[in-house]
């Protein structure tokens, strides 16, 4: 049985144009992936490089990667010893590797290319940036050794004080009744801990995956209440609370989240106001933002503090803070409240001049956020 006839070959005229289209699609395809494409010859030249690739190596302006040799661009000794390794052994090896440009890390898969018999083949190198993940497990470590560090201080002063009441002899009914306040105190400390980081961890989990509900909330009863909750940290310490809002402003919110919020900042301002009142204001912004700020009058932040007041656990004052028994998770609560809200929360200051807290929260909603 003959054959069937194959299909004619298109003109030579049209070959060309069809392996040009090929190619385009082709590398469209490579650029859309995440991951950085890498193929060199057997000398080491860059035969093929996909954009991700591109963003890895960042060569200067002047300096196109494409028939480029590896070996001559900066920053890629550690990438050349994996190179080297499969170019001698014929094998593929995976191993992090450090980069230039955008990715200080990555994880380089490299494999030989079929070639033939006899001849060096061609390397194709997949590489994907770690350096987000490298962040990622240092902030979880430290996420870690913060807690770890917050709990075990009350919990090795509650050892203790029970440890010596447990002694048989030696002991009056004062220091017996101030042993028990110290443990009773510190169990309550550890309790906030928990209760805080369980707070965050449902803020996160509420306003990613669902709409917190509002309701039309009275600004100045709001601002009210809050007052009335500070007041037992105020008085001690002699702080006068300063409120000002419009009789009239109301705004969609979650009422009890929202007061959370705003008790968490005057708390913090009543801690660390060196002198003079704490001012709770709310005003309305011309573009339909309700904006609530809670300024003192104590030392300050440094450049190097705003950037990290809203992180967990960050403390500006490390001995005067843990002094007022606070957990270090009331600000980063503010903010997740915040941003609940479709909000955010920002701070105003300067070394000397106090710290001016802001919450900001639009009035509406954007279909879709």
């Amino acid at each position: 049985m003959a054959d069937p006839p194959r299909p004619p070959a298109p003109p030579p005229s049209e070959a060309p144009a069809a392996d040009s289209a090929d190619r385009r699609l082709l590398e469209g395809l490579l650029d859309l992936l995440n991951d950085g494409v890498l193929v060199l010859s057997s000398d080491n030249i860059i035969l093929r490089v996909n954009a991700a690739a591109e963003a890895i190596f960042d060569p200067p302006a002047e300096t196109p990667l494409m028939g480029s040799r590896l070996d001559d661009l900066p920053g890629t000794a550690s990438l050349m010893i994996l190179v080297q390794y499969i170019h001698e052994t014929r094998l593929p090896k995976m191993d992090e590797i450090f980069m230039p440009g955008v990715a200080s890390f990555c994880q380089a898969s490299g494999t030989p290319l079929p070639a033939p018999p006899g001849a060096a083949p061609d390397l194709l190198f997949i590489l994907r940036d770690t350096s987000r993940l490298r962040q990622l497990e240092g902030a979880c470590e430290e996420y870690i050794n913060n807690v770890s560090h917050e709990l075990k201080t009350p919990l090795t002063l509650i050892q203790g004080y029970a440890e010596t009441l447990l002694e048989p002899d030696g002991m009056d009914d004062e220091f017996r009744t101030e042993s028990l306040q110290t443990i009773l105190h510190h169990a309550r400390r550890i309790g906030r801990i928990v209760d805080d980081l369980l707070r965050l961890t449902w803020l996160r989990i509420e306003s990613t995956s669902f709409s917190i509900s509002r309701t039309l909330i009275e600004i100045p009863k709001l601002l009210e209440q809050v007052v009335i909750t500070c007041r037992q940290w105020a008085e001690p310490a002699g702080v006068v609370l300063e409120v000002s809002a419009p009789d009239d402003l109301i705004w969609p919110l979650h009422d009890g989240l929202m007061e959370t919020a705003i008790v968490n900042l005057v708390k913090n301002a009543i801690f660390y106001a060196l002198e003079g009142p704490v001012a709770i204001r709310a005003r309305e912004l011309p573009n339909q933002i309700l904006e609530i700020s809670v300024a003192d009058r104590g030392a300050g932040l440094h450049p190097e503090d705003v950037s990290r007041i809203f992180e967990r656990f960050y403390r500006v004052d490390k001995g005067r803070s843990r002094a007022t028994g606070g957990s270090g998770l009331g600000l980063p609560i503010v903010q997740q409240i915040a941003e609940a809200h479709h909000g955010r929360a920002r701070v105003e200051t300067e070394p000397g001049a106090g710290c001016n807290f802001i919450l900001e929260i639009p009035r509406s909603v954007k279909p879709g956020t």
